[in-house]
């Protein structure tokens, strides 16, 4: 009896739930009109501008000012961009600005054009189903890594590599602002591609769209950071050696490294601690002993 009632109570605010969602969604579109080429090219364009510079303001104001001071213990690689080369960070920073616009709009109209206008746009001021978004969030982390893994490894082929992924891994110590610092051929493939190609084949709706390259956005971000805080994710460790050492942990979640042997696992990757200073005294000392042994 007891079971019934939570599961009719759970039940009622899941669909409660719903139903506020889609009256503030048909609110928003009131407003600023249901054209799905507008809400697809100009709105993707415009949310993943947002995210990104949202999150990337966070961590690039601690790499330029090195504060607040009590977090500089989880950094990857301590010594690295400590403070970042502003110079350095304004040229990628221009590269990032055109792929974030001009390469993602472009690449989202054309696949409007060729996919999104017939099978993802019927009915966009109806929202999709809980159960829906479920579904196509689980779809998509699975077939992004397969996509994402493939051609990330074909960027480090060696006929391929130096003129295109060379220019992403020119930060072995990444920071979150050059996440996509990228040449637009490897953004297309590698970061746009994958994504695209998942949400056309789904036919996902395109606010489930926006979550879920909202997410993307963020996940591939904070991998690229340059800090492990106790409640990241194993992926930043994961990631951040890739940029160290370029030939192992191509993918996200590391399925496909171990399939074919590229994996290192994050505990293999932890910088060794430095000795204090009684262990640096204890080892001049014996140094020293050895040296009048000798």
């Amino acid at each position: 009896m007891v079971a019934t009632t939570i599961l009719s109570s759970f039940a009622l605010r899941w669909r409660y739930a719903g139903d506020l969602l889609q009256a503030r969604w048909t609110s928003l579109l009131d407003v600023i009109g249901d054209d799905p080429m507008r809400l697809w090219v100009l709105g993707t364009t415009v949310v993943v501008f947002c995210v990104y510079w949202m999150y990337a303001a966070i961590f690039t104001i601690m790499d330029i000012t090195n504060r607040p001071r009590f977090l500089r213990k989880y950094k990857i690689q301590p010594g690295q961009n400590e403070p970042v080369d502003l110079s350095r960070l304004w040229q990628a920073i221009k590269v990032v600005l055109f792929n974030l616009t001009v390469v993602n709009a472009l690449h989202t109209w054309l696949l409007f054009k060729l996919v999104l206008s017939h099978y993802n746009s019927h009915d966009i001021r109806e929202l999709p189903s809980f159960g829906r978004v479920i579904r196509d969030f689980v779809v998509l982390i699975v077939l992004e890594e397969i996509m994402f893994y493939y051609a990330h490894r074909l960027l480090h082929h060696k006929s391929i590599y130096k003129y295109v992924h060379k220019k992403h891994h020119e930060w072995t110590a990444p920071i979150a602002a050059i996440t996509l610092y990228a040449h637009p051929v490897e953004h297309v493939v590698a970061n746009l591609m994958p994504v695209g190609v998942t949400l056309s084949l789904l036919g996902s709706h395109v606010t489930v769209a926006w979550g879920m390259i909202a997410l993307a956005v963020i996940n591939s971000m904070s991998d690229h950071a340059g800090y492990s805080f106790p409640w990241s994710a194993g992926s930043v460790r994961f990631h951040d050696y890739h940029h160290a050492k370029f030939n192992y942990n191509y993918g996200v979640m590391g399925w496909l490294d171990k399939l074919h042997g590229t994996y290192r696992a994050p505990l293999e990757q932890k910088p060794k601690q430095k000795p204090s200073q009684q262990q640096q005294r204890v080892a001049a000392k014996l140094a020293k002993i050895k040296r009048k042994a000798n």
